[in-house]
């Protein structure tokens, strides 16, 4: 309000009182965009309505503007409300890709669970964001962020609660679908939120990277699925000498793989072994489960605690009464073929890579073994946050190439997975370094892109909301994810072919 009042004591007062309240909104809109990308796109659009205005009103209002923004204060509880929200989606990530890490330990300690199993648990997390991404828009639209945010804590840590009952296979079986469900619903409404953050607490110069940040500690929730889940669960089991992955071995490939076919609880002379091998692992899968809980636990204190407040600045109060409506926001997303374009290619990248890399043991299980895969999958989202970091700085430092930038990234996403597709096919000569690389490389490109591709995709949208911008994109990518999730469910596809997908 200070700043309202110092702009209506300057010399530009009469202008406000002579234009319509409509006009009023579209002029100040102008002066403050909420893009952090290429403004061309903005500036290059019709103007229809503005040949009313005066260009000395837009001079003056260009000075005012000027004014306003040197007296702003940029809160510094923005970091805090970043670091909570990184930390709530790290650890939501996190607990969606429990199984994948530990997959072979899984179908051990509970025999009736199979591949497509392990990839329905995942799927979850797309399911319920193409049945529930409309209402959650609705929600950050309506209440903003704290609320929806808490809500989103709360959702995961009863998903990691419900897991922790019983290890019975029946029972657990339940809890871990009904957990899924639930860490989803956390997913639907923290998706949407990574972009609101950084345009609600951040000001221009600094969105794209906040943007970067978020997405990149999302990312490392997967790498630290991939440190606890081996930690805590064996894949070799110290008890007699006996190794997991031999034990596994006892059962042929076609039993093992053959998605219709039931697994034998009894090998020969060892049955006695596998039940006693069944009942360590079930008692580790089971202190993962709490261990996860009680991280998730703390992390729902800390954002009932100590989560700020929306703050309410004039730019917002602007920048909101010329936002569209929710209906007028999706119909608005529809019509814009760039926006399609723009969303489609974001779908097929992030919607497919992020699948892939939490399903990597079983993709690559004929090539590598399941701790190397572990590896691999942990070092390639390191690599691909850091990356994802950087191409989010230097987007904010170099305005307006943002195009240019996704471009470089993508081209070099599609190089490295058509090696990764030579290598398993051996049309080139396998060896695991050039797999490793080809990976990393492919994967660290790909993750560098959502933080871009969200700024840009609001900026073409605006005025319509960060939130359903973010939701309109995730929807698209999910309903990718789940596709691909899906092919696990087909006989010899899952496994044979989902690197094309990449």
């Amino acid at each position: 309000m200070n700043q309202l009042r110092e702009a209506q004591s300057l010399p530009c007062k009469s202008i406000f009182k002579n234009n319509s309240k409509a006009q009023k909104n579209k002029l100040l809109s102008k002066i403050f965009p909420r893009s952090t990308g290429n403004l061309k796109s903005q500036d290059s659009a019709p103007q229809e309505n503005d040949q009313s205005v005066n260009n000395e009103y837009t001079e003056d209002l260009n000075e005012t503007s000027n004014l306003i923004n040197e007296n702003i204060q940029v809160p510094k509880e923005r970091w805090i409300a970043l670091a909570l929200f990184c930390v709530l989606t790290c650890s939501q990530c996190c607990i969606w890709n429990t199984w994948g890490p530990i997959t072979t330990p899984t179908m051990m300690a509970f025999t009736s669970w199979h591949k497509y199993h392990v990839a329905l648990l995942s799927d979850w997390g797309c399911i319920m964001y193409l049945t529930f991404c409309l209402p959650c828009c609705w929600y950050l639209y309506r209440k903003g962020l704290l609320e929806p945010i808490r809500m989103a804590a709360v959702l995961t840590a009863l998903a990691a609660f419900v897991r922790c009952f019983s290890c019975n296979e029946t029972i657990f079986t339940i809890t871990a679908h009904f957990a899924a469900i639930l860490n989803g619903l956390s997913g639907v409404i923290i998706g949407p939120a990574t972009a609101l953050v950084s345009a609600v607490w951040f000001p221009r110069g600094e969105r794209t990277t906040a943007t970067g940040i978020s997405s990149a500690c999302n990312q490392l929730g997967m790498a630290a699925s991939y440190l606890i889940g081996p930690a805590v669960v064996d894949t070799i089991i110290s008890s007699n000498n006996t190794a997991l992955n031999r034990n596994v071995g006892i059962y042929s490939h076609e039993e093992r793989y053959n998605f219709h076919s039931s697994r034998p609880t009894d090998v020969g002379s060892s049955s006695s072994n596998d039940e006693h091998i069944r009942t360590i692992l079930r008692v580790q899968i089971m202190s993962l489960m709490r261990i996860e809980f009680v991280i998730q636990s703390l992390i729902v204190v800390g954002i009932l605690s100590f989560f700020p407040k929306q703050p309410n600045y004039f730019i917002d109060s602007v920048e909101k009464s010329s936002r569209f409506g929710l209906i007028e926001s999706i119909m608005s997303l529809l019509k814009k073929k760039n926006m399609w374009q723009l969303c489609l290619a974001a779908a097929f990248s992030q919607g497919v890579t992020g699948p892939w890399l939490s399903m990597i043991t079983m993709t690559f299980d004929s090539m590598v073994t399941q701790e190397e895969a572990d590896k691999l999958a942990f070092w390639t989202i390191i690599f691909g946050s850091v990356i994802s970091l950087v191409a989010s700085r230097v987007a904010d430092i170099f305005q307006g190439h943002l195009k240019i930038g996704l471009y470089t990234l993508l081209m070099i996403s599609v190089v490295m997975f058509l090696w990764v597709l030579l290598l398993e096919n051996r049309v080139l000569i396998f060896r695991k370094e050039e797999l490793y690389a080809a990976v990393i490389l492919g994967i660290s490109a790909s993750w560098s892109t959502p933080a871009l591709f969200l700024e840009l995709a609001s900026e073409i949208a605006f005025p319509v909301s960060e939130a359903i911008v973010g939701g309109y994109m995730i929807f698209l990518a999910n309903l990718i994810g789940t596709l691909f999730y899906f092919s696990y469910f087909i006989p010899g596809i899952g496994t044979e072919y989902n690197d094309i997908g990449c």
